[in-house]
């Protein structure tokens, strides 16, 4: 490092000969070969985004004066999307049991848990959420409109 003093100022920096003697070149990259994509293994590459899709619900529950509250999900819980015929099949569930089983929660506590389903078609704007049991009081959310990130909250 080299220091001037001209007309009362400072200046600090390197001197010509610090430059060129710490000078490095930097080496260019190699060339590489330009590689055959099998078009059917390109095509399958092209799908794989849409056979990814998942679509996660957030479900809020409040128990409120119910004697002993518990909770379960049918795997017969579906997004179903406006307009459509097409069922999106619910894949995890997370902090809530499969039917037979039972979940026991708090009274008076807000539970959570989160449904991860299959993903909708890219056309759909709106949906609804199904549980389709044999029995009554099934989980029902009505037109539910679609955002890009597909994550969602809604209170059952």
């Amino acid at each position: 490092m080299h220091f001037k003093i001209s007309n009362s100022r400072v200046y600090a920096g390197p001197t010509a000969s610090d430059i060129s003697s710490s000078h490095t070149s930097i080496p260019s990259p190699p060339t590489l070969p330009k590689l055959g994509l099998d078009p059917g293994l390109l095509e399958q590459a092209k799908a794989y985004p849409d056979l990814e899709q998942q679509v996660i619900v957030h479900c809020e529950f409040n128990p409120g004066f119910f004697l002993g509250p518990r909770l379960r999900i049918w795997p017969t819980t579906y997004l179903i999307p406006k307009g459509g015929t097409t069922k999106a099949k619910l894949l995890q569930a997370e902090h809530i049991s499969f039917y037979p089983d039972w979940t026991p929660i708090e009274r008076f506590t807000l539970h959570r848990f989160t449904l991860i389903f299959e993903g909708l078609p890219k056309d759909c704007s709106s949906f609804d959420l199904i549980e389709e049991i044999p029995e009554p009081g099934g989980f029902v959310v009505l037109g539910i409109p679609r955002v890009t990130s597909d994550i969602y909250t809604v209170s059952v």
